[in-house]
């Protein structure tokens, strides 16, 4: 099983489509009015939670994912079709990142949680809509609002139900080879695995997802050797198996090799020391590993000696490390679905309402530019092709006051204003 950690994808969602103008021209109705239609939404990205997924792997191929543009309006007052909308599945605990800001954007905590990343632009209206008392002919229409684009940073920080942490050569990948479906590389060096493996692993009718994670040192929560690479996968595992080696070739003081897991893991972070953390000792099958049973019984309780060449101790582990990660799953899926209800489908407000209606007026070469956000929005939004739409676009510079700032900025009646590329005069 490949496992990747980290993918940088580009999404866009779908651009709404524009409204039309059109006329109702039916025998018997010589004056119908106004027939256009709007334009169809443009379609969201969305990030999904699914249990079917283990890595991004798939996602880290595709370098931009978009959704689908809304269809433009049609006679007869006729609504384009909406956009489909993109589900780019992840990982249950993957964390999603704003690539620029680094700034978290949502946790993924829970299978069908699903967030709105990238809302889909809203159509633009039709003449129909912009009928009234006062203008029953309209020929105003919009184009719909352009999609969002966004940059994430996507990482899986929780890979697995229990994590297999100690230094190299305790024997995590021979204990995860014998008890699931992993198959990792088995070698006596050091860094041996230098990703996580992943091992489904069956007991008694139930299954947890075991990951054999890349062997520690001294130092690693300041991020030396593997360090920070290898100690973020275990943020999230509900129990921990700290294995130690009973073979002094493994260990020069097998006491000081537990202290120093225990060491790295609070300086990394006191939640990974905090969590249940179960002591493995391996290769208790070895001429030289009574001395070392002996320490540790006498310094701990509760541990448990296995040998995985003799399949010894196994069958009791596995009952143990089920039975408590039966409780915390128990727990922490409750609290887990209750934040995904209240997270469920949240969307981003659309565009117009967050529009920024400052104005800047600079003189270039004697031309006055203008930088509005809100400007530009209603530029884009307001096609300058009828009569009605160039009055209505000028409203939109009258909200903001142009002619006054441009004026403060030392234009003249009469003078150019440049709004992105767009000519004006000051009145």
């Amino acid at each position: 099983m490949q496992f990747v950690d980290e993918a940088k994808l580009l999404v866009k969602s779908g651009s709404g489509g524009y409204g039309i103008v059109s006329w109702r021209r039916e025998a018997g109705v010589p004056y119908g009015g106004p027939y256009g239609g709007d334009g169809g939404k443009g379609g969201d990205v969305i990030i999904i939670g699914d249990n079917n997924v283990s890595t991004l792997f798939d996602i880290r191929n595709k370098k931009k994912i978009s959704a689908e543009d809304g269809e433009r309006g049609f006679t007869a007052k006729m609504s384009g079709r909406a956009g489909k909308d993109v589900y780019i599945k992840v990982p249950v605990g993957t964390t999603v990142y704003d690539a620029e800001t680094e700034k978290i954007i949502v946790d993924i905590l829970s299978v069908g949680q699903e967030f709105v990343i990238c809302k889909g632009g809203k159509g633009g209206y039709g003449n129909a809509f912009f009928k009234s008392s006062f203008n029953k002919v309209p020929t105003l229409h919009e184009n719909g609002d352009l999609g969002e684009t966004k940059e994430i940073l996507l990482k899986i920080r929780y890979i697995a139900d229990v994590g297999i942490v100690g230094f190299p050569n305790a024997g995590k990948s021979t204990l995860i080879n014998l008890i699931s479906n992993a198959k990792p590389k088995i070698a006596n060096y050091q860094f041996t695995t230098i990703t996580p493996v992943l091992g489904v692993v069956k007991n008694k009718g139930k299954e947890l997802i075991f990951a054999d994670m890349p062997g520690l040192i001294k130092g690693a929560s300041s991020g030396k050797g593997l360090g920070h690479e290898f100690l973020k996968h275990i943020e999230r595992c509900y129990v921990l198996i700290h294995l130690v080696s009973l073979d002094p070739n493994d260990n020069e003081d097998v006491l000081l090799s537990i202290k120093q897991i225990n060491d790295e893991l609070k300086k990394y972070s006191k939640i990974l020391l905090n969590k249940n953390i179960i002591l493995v000792a391996s290769k208790a099958d070895t001429e030289w590993s009574k001395a070392n049973i002996k320490k540790i019984s006498a310094k701990f309780k509760n541990v448990s000696f296995i040998s995985s060449k003799e399949n010894d101790g196994i069958d009791k582990l596995l009952d143990k490390v089920f039975d408590e990660c039966g409780k915390i799953i128990t727990k922490i899926k409750r609290a887990e679905n209750e934040q995904a209800k209240k997270s469920k489908k949240i969307e981003i407000k659309l565009k117009e309402s967050n529009v920024d209606k400052s104005v800047d007026v600079i003189k270039v070469d004697g031309i006055f530019e203008v930088n509005s956000p809100f400007l530009t929005y209603w530029q884009h939004k307001i096609p300058l092709d009828t009569k009605d739409n160039i009055v209505r676009f000028n409203q939109k510079m009258q909200t903001v006051n142009l002619d006054e700032v441009a004026k403060k900025a030392g234009a003249k009646t009469g003078d150019t204003l440049l709004l992105n590329g767009v000519q004006f005069q000051v009145d």
